[in-house]
């Protein structure tokens, strides 16, 4: 594992996509949303294929150890738990159908390719639409239209940790704009990362075991739309956007370069809704 160096932005991840628009409705359908739930069928072929949850015999691939679901047993009875493990992404993780014919992608089919998790559905993701991508051996808050603040702060155990611990006021008291173009401010003086209180809070960090790190994840409401084969929808619609902070570290790396990584969930509150940017 490379060591642990801060070199992370606070991003409101695909800004620039918010202000684009739909095809006319001569030009293009409008999908209704699917329930991310469910693997439900549509006339769109691609739509399940985009957001469907992985199915038993693909979560079996990236199913944490026997011995570490024993060893954290007490610990995941709490609520708001879980061990999961993260492939460390090949670039398979963008392709809603298999596009790269690698061994790593044919084997990873499912959305996201086991690198990109939502711990708001608590589910493998598209990078897009998850809170926290592995990949290149580091974290990164990946999610469209999302703030991801990461803090590493340090060797805490997960129980130890509470909402007053130090390292997490700076998550706490992050106030959100609901404005597009204050966001877009925001996004750009974070762009460097922030001290505060002696921690630098950033949108990715590289792995570190022995490590506890605590990522504030903001999916903010709103519209962002996509059109794919002759269809226009708003991505957003088919997502659960929530405000949730969570703690979480490696309690496994593997010989193929992924991670197991035990978390805890600490909040979870509505999103605010992101305003779209009015044109003159």
């Amino acid at each position: 594992m490379k060591r642990s160096v801060y070199i992370l932005i606070i991003l409101l991840f695909g800004f620039d996509s918010i202000s684009a628009k739909p095809q006319s409705a001569a030009d293009s359908k409008v999908v209704t949303p699917i329930n991310f739930n469910q693997n439900q069928n549509t006339d769109q072929d691609f739509l399940p294929q985009l957001y469907r949850k992985p199915i038993a015999e693909e979560l079996k691939l990236v199913a944490p150890n026997q011995a570490d679901l024993q060893k954290y047993a007490h610990f995941l009875k709490e609520s708001k738990t879980g061990l999961t493990k993260l492939i460390n992404d090949a670039g398979c993780s963008e392709n809603s159908k298999i596009i790269v014919a690698s061994a790593e992608c044919l084997k990873y089919k499912f959305p996201g390719a086991g690198s990109s998790y939502s711990f708001r559905i608590d589910n493998y993701r598209l990078p897009r639409l998850a809170d926290l991508t592995f990949t290149n051996d580091s974290f990164q808050a990946t999610g469209n239209h999302l703030h991801g603040i990461l803090v590493n702060i340090g060797d805490v155990p997960l129980e130890n940790i509470a909402l007053n611990t130090r390292g997490l006021k700076f998550l706490l008291e992050f106030k959100p704009s609901t404005d597009f173009k204050t966001a877009k401010q925001v996004d750009r003086i974070l762009s460097d990362g922030v001290v505060f209180d002696g921690f630098i809070y950033r949108r990715a960090l590289y792995a570190k075991e022995n490590t506890t790190f605590a990522l504030r994840s903001i999916a903010y409401r709103g519209k962002s739309y996509r059109a794919v084969q002759g269809v226009t929808y708003n991505e957003l619609d088919f997502d659960k956007r929530r405000d949730v902070i969570v703690v979480f570290r490696i309690i496994r790396t593997h010989p193929d370069g992924s991670v197991t990584i035990l978390w805890k969930k600490l909040s979870d509150k509505k999103a605010p809704k992101l305003a779209r940017e009015k044109k003159r």
